[in-house]
C-alpha cells in the first residue's frame, strides 16, 4: 500500500501484494498412504470379482436355459418317434398285405409273359385273306418253357429274351437254312377261286409285321372245284401280349417283395 498527498490530503492506493503461496505440509505417514492405496485396490478387486460374478452367472444361466430347451426338443422327438412306432406296429398288416400282392405281381407276370395275343392275330389273318380265298381250319402250335429261362419280366417290367424263355418253334418255311426267331405256328387249311389268290394269301402274309415265313405245302385242284391249300405261318415275336408285363408299375410295386418267387 503506498500514500500520496493531494490538495492537502492523503490518499490511500492498494497495491498488489505478490509472493508465494501458503506452504502445505503432509501430515499423514506412509503407512497410511498404504492403506488407502490398498483399500482403493480392494474397491477394484471388489467390482471386477462383481462383473466376474455377474458374468459367469449370466453364462450359466444362459447355458442352463438353452440346456432347458434342448431337453424340451428332445422330448418332442421322442414323444413323436413313440407315435410313429405305433403308427408302423399299426400299418403292420397292411406291409403284410402289399407283400403279398408284390409277391403275386411277379406270380402273374410270370405266367402271363408268353400270353399270346390269338384275336389280333385272328384279325390279322383275316385281313391278309384275298378275294376268292377262305380259311377252313387254324391249329396253333406253341412251344413249351425252356428248364433253365429263369425270370423271364424283370421287375421294371422290361423283357430281354425276345421269344420270352420259349424253346425254338418248329415251323417250316420256305428256307430250311436260314431259321428265324418265331414263338410258334399257325397251321392254316383253307380254299381258294385260283393260284393267284393263294400266292396272294402268302404275299400279304410275308409283309405283316405278325407272320413269318408263309409256306404253302400242297394245293388240290379238280376240273370245276375251287383249289384247296394247306400250309403254314411262323407267328413273329409281336404276338405277344404283353398287358402284363407293366403290372408292377400299375399297381405301384415296382420293386418285387423280398423272397418273391414266380
Amino acid at each position: 500500500m503506498s500514500t500520496a498527498r493531494t490538495g492537502g490530503r492523503r490518499s490511500v492506493r492498494d497495491t498488489a501484494v505478490t509472493g508465494p503461496g501458503p506452504a502445505t505440509v503432509d501430515l499423514l505417514s506412509p503407512w497410511v498412504h498404504d492403506r488407502l492405496r490398498v483399500h482403493r485396490w480392494r474397491r477394484r478387486l471388489g467390482v471386477a470379482g462383481l462383473a466376474l460374478v455377474l458374468l459367469t452367472g449370466g453364462a450359466w444361466t444362459f447355458q442352463r436355459l438353452a440346456l432347458a430347451g434342448a431337453e424340451a426338443d428332445l422330448r418332442g422327438e421322442e414323444a413323436v418317434g413313440a407315435q410313429l412306432g405305433r403308427e408302423i406296429a399299426a400299418l403292420a398288416p397292411v406291409q403284410a398285405y402289399v407283400g403279398g400282392v408284390s409277391r403275386r405281381v411277379g406270380t402273374v407276370q410270370e405266367a402271363m409273359a408268353t400270353d399270346v395275343d390269338l384275336a389280333r392275330v385272328l384279325v390279322e389273318l383275316d385281313g391278309a385273306l384275298p378275294p376268292g380265298a377262305g380259311l377252313e381250319s387254324v391249329t396253333v402250335d406253341l412251344p413249351g418253357r425252356r428248364p433253365d429261362a429263369g425270370r423271364v419280366v424283370a421287375a421294371d417290367g422290361s423283357v430281354a429274351d425276345p421269344t420270352r424263355g420259349l424253346e425254338a418253334a418248329a415251323c417250316p418255311g420256305p428256307d430250311p437254312f436260314a431259321t428265324l426267331v418265331v414263338v410258334g405256328c399257325l397251321n392254316l387249311t383253307g380254299t381258294a377261286t385260283d393260284r393267284e389268290s393263294v400266292g396272294a394269301l402268302v404275299a400279304a402274309l410275308d409283309e405283316s409285321a405278325w407272320f413269318d415265313e408263309p409256306f404253302v405245302t400242297t394245293t388240290t385242284t379238280s376240273e370245276g372245284a375251287p383249289i384247296t391249300f394247306s400250309g403254314s405261318v411262323a407267328l413273329a415275336v409281336k404276338v405277344f401280349s404283353k398287358r402284363y408285363d407293366d403290372l408292377g408299375a400299375r399297381l405301384g410295386t415296382l420293386e418285387p417283395a423280398e423272397g418273391a418267387t414266380p
